[in-house]
């Protein structure tokens, strides 16, 4: 796109625009709504959207976030950042989709008079379709409805793409052709775009670095959940038991007693330092030399963006976009799953070569920056979500 992404100012509205009708006039922008629903203080898709929203704010588009959850400080900031945030704090009764029903009955108003809905969760099945009703009787009709998958969609539906999913959305933003190979196979018909997750960070060199003492600091970025894999994790680490390691976990979660259990019982070098805010994601990926991500299941992976963001290699298994990313520049390696020996012989090979001073930060952030401009990437996004709409039945 030509025409700037940023412009001067905090893209604060002006508060004698009361209206929607105001404000679209006003900017010439359309009015785009973002589903999140549960929206977790530490997520990847909250993430997305966090920074999308943020990226946009004073341009031409009018977006508004759609959640339930605490009044976190993230949803505030987006407030004043220039995003609506329509939010319900009800967070129980999940079992019977009562905060999703809570948040589509008190805010579908505020739909009425959307050009497009961009999901980055898809509500339970009943809610959702409720929700296509009340759109479907709006005078001009359904917006578009377009889906920016959280995990590779062979990992989000195991059992395939269900019907009232791929009948209603439009289009499916997806990180990687693998993904879009899952979605063809399920049999959707409709436009796929493959566009990364905007970066998170901008490349910047690491404000300080490990301490000079021969031990190499393996880090873990994320929740201490299943889906991460991190007893086999501790499995990898144990086989590097004599070769001057330490792993450092950051994060919380389920699986943190039962972890925390298993190091000790093992005697292994594991360091938990708990939950991080996400002002404090760069200092804690400045204080270790290789990261980790031996996922089971895993989307756009913003952990790595994140870690590559500040000149750190990176070892991660073959899920989810992981491997595209690696792909991009010398960034680190797969790691395989289910074969803890051979897990481990990668992990010692790029600990050799980090010992031998090969993984330089100053190549992985010239690297990163080419990969991943965040203005270039900022700048598709907006022209997708104010360009034509692609309504499946007018397209």
């Amino acid at each position: 796109m030509d025409a700037p992404l940023r412009y001067a100012g905090t893209g604060a509205r002006d508060p004698s625009l009361a209206t929607v009708e105001d404000r679209r006039a006003a900017m010439n922008a359309p009015l785009v709504a973002f589903y999140v629903g549960g929206f977790e203080a530490i997520g990847g898709i909250e993430s997305c959207f966090e920074d999308l929203l943020h990226a946009f704010s004073g341009a031409a588009i009018d977006p508004a976030l759609f959640v339930w959850a605490e009044n976190l400080p993230q949803l505030r900031d987006l407030a004043a950042s220039g995003t609506t945030v329509y939010r319900t704090s009800l967070r129980a009764g999940c079992r019977w989709a009562l905060p999703d029903w809570l948040l589509l009955l008190r805010h579908a108003t505020h739909l009425r008079d959307v050009d497009r809905i961009v999901f980055g969760k898809i509500p339970p099945r009943r809610v959702f379709q409720h929700m296509l009703g009340l759109l479907d009787r709006r005078p001009n009709g359904r917006p578009e409805l377009l889906f920016i998958t959280p995990y590779r969609p062979s990992e989000l539906w195991s059992n395939g793409l269900p019907a009232w999913i791929g009948g209603a959305i439009d289009t499916m933003i997806v990180q990687s052709p693998d993904f879009t190979a899952d979605l063809r196979a399920a049999g959707f018909g409709g436009r796929i775009v493959e566009m990364p997750y905007l970066p998170p960070k901008p490349a910047v060199a690491p404000n300080n670095a490990p301490a000079h003492d021969g031990i190499c600091r393996l880090g873990f970025l994320g929740r201490l959940a299943p889906q991460k894999n991190l007893f086999y994790l501790l499995d990898i680490v144990e086989q590097l038991q004599g070769d001057a390691v330490e792993l450092h976990l950051f994060g919380e979660g389920e699986h943190e007693i039962a972890l925390r259990a298993a190091a000790a019982e093992r005697a292994l070098p594991a360091i938990f330092h708990g939950p991080v805010e996400r002002a404090a994601v760069p200092a804690a990926i400045d204080s270790c030399d290789i990261f980790l991500n031996p996922s089971i299941s895993e989307g756009q992976c913003l952990v790595a963006l994140e870690v590559l963001s500040r000149g750190r290699p990176f070892l991660g298994s073959a899920v989810g976009a992981i491997p595209q990313i690696l792909a991009r520049g010398r960034f680190g390696d797969i790691m395989p799953l289910g074969d803890v020996a051979a897990a481990a012989t990668v992990l010692r090979n790029a600990v050799a070569a980090w010992r031998a001073n090969a993984w330089k930060p100053a190549a992985i952030l010239d690297a990163y920056r080419t990969a991943y401009d965040p203005d270039s990437i900022a700048a598709e996004y907006l022209e997708l979500l104010t360009g034509p709409s692609r309504r499946t039945d007018t397209a």
